[in-house]
């Protein structure tokens, strides 16, 4: 029978995430073929060729084109040679080999090339040299009795590195080494694998060092027996100290080898971020073994075949060579080795999520009160948010929690609200009273989490308010410009029926400005007048809401900005040519009607101008102009009875002391409790 040798390498798959697999399998023979010798020191020797380093890059950026893998094993002896030989092989089958590795080989390198010494059946020391491609023939083979060699061993040169995986191959030396180490683990955790050492240049790492570093405490590692769904199955726990590891996995293993691994934050939200105990901090690691995994091994050593042992009922059982098992899936494995990592790491999870839980606690309370709903009600919060020193990463988190907690509490509404009180019994009342006060209370305080949440946005708003007046410039002691500040109590050329209550900040000024008929920030008076109002406020005005017949226009405000630090004699003059303008029906409202329409004798103007006051604008005011100071003697206000209006000259610092006095009250019991 003949086998197209080519078509099987094409059939092989071999995922672009597994470009190491090769070098793996080369590393396990040569791991294997050390203990069949049974060689006290065994050595394993991994040599890295590398295409040529770009000018100006370190040595290690370059590509990788071959690997180099010698060993002082048993060698190509003729047993050996002829199970080389035959593909699909069933030679070392107990110890897990498909006898695929050579397609594997030829799957991600041009070529392989291969020198060995053994010992013939007489104790003579023989050489055997040969290579081999994808066609499937061998070529230069040669076997002859040694001449230089004084010791059995074997070299695997596996040359030519595909770009398909290359570019997918870590290429730094202590990845590499991490690498192999979590692929030999298991060979590395029971104490049966040789020495490796990873040679690149000048440099070399020893993987088995890599392995004391991670693992530098007997009590960082435990076998430990856990059943699923009736299998049995060892979970090698670890705990790895390098600092070059920052992901808790959990790796399923056949034969003492890694197949593939989880991230465990997926199934164990605790572990997100690193653990920490007495000697630091540390990463998780599980390998998950059994005979079960070892049987179930696919072809390509890349998955396992999860479909032989799956099946519609649970009763069925399988008998795979010579002991019964039960039907299990992955899912089912990762649940049942999940409590038994918990209780590995009770004491650093419990450590972990403390923490985490002061540092949740720490934020919202200090920062950001609106989420302390999503504390009261969502207790396992601090096990299930990642740790992080990044507010804002840790707002998107809380904010994930509190939409979930809404839906939640929404959902549970839903559920009360559909029950007929005539259909439940006197003794499932009870029951239903208690549901119906525990949802009022979550109501409750999710709707305080809303207010919380817009007093935390007036603080906010305060010190933003504070810092615009502040030196824009410190070198040229430049304020900030008018429109800074204007925009911030209100947004430039627009009205209030293109923005949203919150979108506004007047309640610095008064909190009754929010409650008016029609708003317009900086726009002219009208279209054949340049004269524009940074503010117009219609009906109420804020010195007598709720005294006016609403239906009709007749309280305005207006409210202008000067830059801080600037005084401005002729603001005054501003303000009165604005209400002239108004008066003489060239101001039409937001329907297109004059607003002289309204009656003139009940129209009032309420005017504030926002300055920086000096002693010359305060001489000019008082002796100039009549301007009267008000009782607490800060601000300056006049009645102009010819247009029934009043205008009050107030200080920007006047302005953020009477916001923060007003809202005292509302930050204390926020930040304060």
């Amino acid at each position: 029978m003949q086998i197209n040798f080519r078509a099987i390498v094409s059939a092989v798959k071999l995922p672009k995430g597994s470009a190491l697999l090769p070098l793996f399998e080369a590393v396990v023979n040569s791991i294997q073929s050390i203990q069949e010798a049974g060689t006290q020191n065994g050595l394993v020797e991994i040599k890295i060729t590398r295409d040529v380093a770009p000018i100006g890059s370190e040595s290690w950026e370059a590509g990788i084109h071959s690997f180099v893998i010698s060993d002082n094993g048993i060698g190509f002896n003729d047993r050996h040679f002829e199970s080389f030989n035959v593909y699909g092989t069933d030679y070392k089958r107990l110890m897990g080999c498909k006898g695929v590795g050579r397609v594997l080989w030829l799957k991600a390198f041009s070529s392989v090339n291969i020198e060995s010494s053994y010992r013939a059946p007489n104790g003579q020391l023989w050489d055997r040299k040969f290579g081999f491609s994808i066609s499937g023939e061998m070529t230069g083979t040669e076997n002859c009795p040694a001449v230089s060699n004084t010791e059995t061993g074997a070299k695997v040169s596996l040359v030519g590195f595909s770009n398909e995986y290359k570019q997918h191959c870590p290429k730094r030396l202590d990845t590499l080494a991490r690498e192999v180490m979590n692929h030999c683990f298991a060979f590395l955790a029971l104490e049966v694998c040789p020495k490796i050492v990873i040679i690149d240049g000048e440099e070399s790492r020893c993987v088995n060092d890599v392995f004391t570093e991670s693992i530098n405490d007997k009590n960082d590692l435990s076998v430990i027996n856990f059943n699923a769904n009736g299998n049995n199955f060892n979970l090698i726990c670890a705990k790895s100290h390098s600092p070059s590891m920052d992901r808790h996995m959990l790796h399923f293993c056949a034969n003492k080898r890694e197949v593939f691994g989880e991230n465990l934050s997926k199934f164990m939200p605790e572990l997100t971020g690193k653990l920490a105990d007495s000697k630091g901090e540390f990463t998780y690691n599980g390998y998950v073994t059994g005979a079960l995994l070892d049987d179930n091994i696919n072809g390509d050593r890349t998955d396992f075949s999860f479909s032989r042992i799956i099946s519609e009922s649970d009763e069925d059982q399988l008998e795979l060579d010579g002991f019964k098992c039960r039907p299990v899936s992955k899912a089912e494995i990762i649940a049942s080795a999940i409590p038994v990592a918990r209780e590995f790491l009770k004491n650093e999870i419990s450590a972990h999520v403390e923490k985490n839980k002061a540092r949740i606690e720490e934020y919202v309370f200090s920062k950001n009160p609106r989420y302390r709903t999503v504390l009261s009600h969502c207790s396992e919060c601090a096990s299930r948010i990642p740790y992080t020193n990044d507010d804002s990463k840790l707002e998107l988190e809380l904010f994930k929690s509190e939409q979930a907690l809404k839906l939640k509490t929404k959902i549970e509404q839903s559920e009360l609200l559909g029950k007929e009180l005539g259909s439940i019994s006197v003794s499932d009342l009870k029951t239903y009273e208690d549901a119906r006060e525990a949802l009022m209370k979550k109501l409750s305080d999710l709707g305080k989490g809303a207010l919380a949440d817009y007093v935390v946005h007036r603080k906010a708003m305060l010190e933003t308010f504070s810092k615009c007046l502040e030196y824009h410039d410190e070198d040229k002691r430049m304020y900030a410009l008018e429109k800074s500040v204007h925009s911030l109590i209100f947004p430039l050329t627009t009205t209030s029926d293109n923005i949203e209550y919150n979108q506004h900040n007047l309640w610095i000024i008064d909190e009754k400005l929010a409650y008016h008929y029609y708003l317009a920030s900086d726009k002219p008076i009208s279209k054949n007048s340049s004269k524009e109002p940074d503010i117009a406020i219609f009906e109420p005005a804020f010195a007598f809401a709720g005294d006016i017949d609403r239906s009709s226009l007749n309280n305005i405000t207006i409210i202008e900005f000067k830059r801080p630090g600037r005084t401005d004699k002729e603001c005054v003059e501003q303000v009165l040519t604005y209400m002239s303008l108004i008066r003489e029906g060239k101001c039409k409202d937001r329907h297109g009607r004059p607003v002289t329409e309204a009656d003139m004798s009940n129209m009032r103007f309420n005017c504030c101008i926002l300055c920086d006051l000096n002693a010359d604008m305060k001489t000019f005011l008082e002796f100039r102009r009549n301007f009267h100071r008000t009782p607490d003697g800060t601000s300056y206000y006049m009645y102009f009875d010819n247009f029934n209006a009043y205008i009050e000259i107030m200080p920007y610092s006047k302005l953020i002391n009477d916001a923060r006095m007003r809202n005292k009250i509302l930050f204390d019991q926020l930040f304060c409790q």
